[in-house]
């Protein structure tokens, strides 16, 4: 998007000390949280002294609220800008799509100001989500982002003549922002950043008309139609939040783990390319000699960090798949898969997090026919492959369309939807709520994309 296509600031501020300060506190959100943006940090990034940075945010949690507000004032121009194309007899499912496009080119047009917004107040000043959904919801009380997809959700209702039922509406919110959501951070941070802008659009949009057509369905019968399995299997685990220079380090085996969890870390901290041989041995509190004898330099390191991660993901997806009883429609592998991809990212954070921005293979399947298979012929990661390859079994076993367009597209909806989920639970708004509350709104978002994928492929139910 060039300058003249992007949306006008109401700021009043381009070109100042404030606006060039507000930008690198952005870049202290995204990448260190809430904790990382201090008024001292960010007035040296941008090159200005404290006294001069506070003259303009008297404090950190002024420059915080200031860097929100500037964030959501920023995505509703995007939205703004989307809304109006439409014509003036636009029906809310327009709305709708508009409102999820304006949020996808946010995110692509500056992915730094993206991921501040995922750690700001716009996404994290909900009153209690937990409480809300199971309890007795205040459709009002929500962060401005939030609020708009809600409202467009009463209107929907309301135009199909349905009563408004706030515990389904806020659920289904939770669909529509995970899926964009979900969407928005592979094209800006995961694997679907290598592709074209082009590709990366036609992709939102066909994962989107997935997700539309099961709310449109849910809307009517007034209730989310359940699949199997409705909850995770087997016991939850503890999260993985020991340090990399906590970890053991006596054997040369533990000493690779310290220094794939160092980093991992710093992948985290600092980018992908921010991520060298010393900087991992310096974070895991290894001899840079010691990491040398372990790997032949930094693109070994990553590479072989992809590989380990991508490895520990797939143990996790298969552990919820061996609990589906054998014969077990393709639908029901899907939603277990599901739930181990949310497992992992709960159960290691960081792994998860530093997977989806190291990730480098294909994901575009060379036909529909093609046993991906873990031999991963087509350069996919494990976890990739087997995602894919349960999804192509449950369209031939209902019968659908053998494309290998239908295939990604479909694949990359439910993957989204999941994936959107679980980086909410990793550094999201879902971030402090308990494991279990996390699962019960996953089984309803892929209830919601599965009914979707049904009606779009026009599938045989089993």
């Amino acid at each position: 998007m060039n300058a003249e296509q992007r949306p006008a600031s109401t700021t009043g501020l381009t070109g100042s000390v404030e606006l060039h300060l507000l930008d690198q506190a952005t870049r202290l959100l995204g990448r260190g949280g809430r904790d990382a943006l201090t008024v001292p940090a960010a007035a040296d990034l941008a090159g200005i002294t404290v006294d001069e940075a506070k003259t303009l945010f008297s404090s950190d949690e002024d420059l915080y609220s200031e860097v929100s507000a500037f964030l959501d004032e920023r995505l509703r121009g995007f939205v703004d800008q989307e809304l109006t194309k439409l014509p003036a007899d636009a029906s809310v499912t327009q709305k709708l799509r508009a409102n999820a496009t304006g949020y996808f080119n946010q995110a692509l047009d500056n992915p730094t100001y993206f991921a501040a917004y995922s750690r700001s107040k716009v996404a994290h000043q909900f009153p209690s989500f937990e409480a809300q959904v199971d309890n007795a919801p205040d459709l009002g009380a929500f962060p401005p982002a939030t609020t708009r997809i809600i409202q467009l959700l009463v209107e929907l209702t309301e135009e199909m003549g349905m009563p408004v039922d706030k515990a389904l509406i806020l659920r289904e919110t939770m669909a529509v922002l995970s899926e964009i959501h979900g969407l928005a951070h592979l094209a800006t941070f995961g694997i679907m950043r290598h592709l074209s802008p082009t590709a990366k659009r036609q992709t939102f949009q066909a994962a989107l008309q997935t997700l539309l057509s099961g709310l449109v369905d849910t809307i009517k019968e007034g209730h989310i139609l359940a699949f199997e399995p409705e909850h995770i299997k087997g016991e939850l685990l503890e999260p993985f939040t020991t340090k990399a220079k906590d970890m053991p380090r006596d054997t040369r085996d533990e000493a690779r783990e310290a220094l794939f969890r160092g980093a991992a870390e710093v992948v985290i901290a600092r980018s992908v390319d921010g991520m060298t041989l010393e900087a991992a041995a310096e974070q895991a509190d290894l001899p840079v000699s010691t990491a040398r004898q372990l790997f032949d330099g930094d693109a070994a390191l990553l590479r072989e960090l992809e590989v380990h991660l991508d490895e520990a993901n797939t143990q996790t997806i298969l552990r919820q798949s061996s609990f589906v009883s054998e014969g077990s429609p393709g639908l029901t592998y899907i939603k277990a898969t599901g739930f181990g991809y949310l497992q992992y990212a709960l159960t290691d954070p960081v792994g998860f997090v530093a997977l989806i921005e190291i990730a480098s293979r294909s994901i575009v399947p060379v036909s529909f026919d093609d046993e991906g298979g873990t031999a991963q012929p087509f350069d996919m990661g494990k976890a990739f492959t087997f995602l894919m390859n349960i999804v192509r079994d449950a369209i031939s076993q209902s019968d659908g369309p053998r494309s290998t367009w239908v295939l990604y597209t479909q694949m990359m909806a439910l993957w989204a939807s999941i994936h959107g989920v679980s980086q909410l639970a990793t550094i999201g708004v879902l971030t402090y709520d308990n494991q279990d509350f996390c699962y019960r709104i996953t089984s309803r978002v892929m209830d919601i994309l599965l009914r979707g994928m049904i009606n779009v492929l026009e599938l045989r139910p089993q």
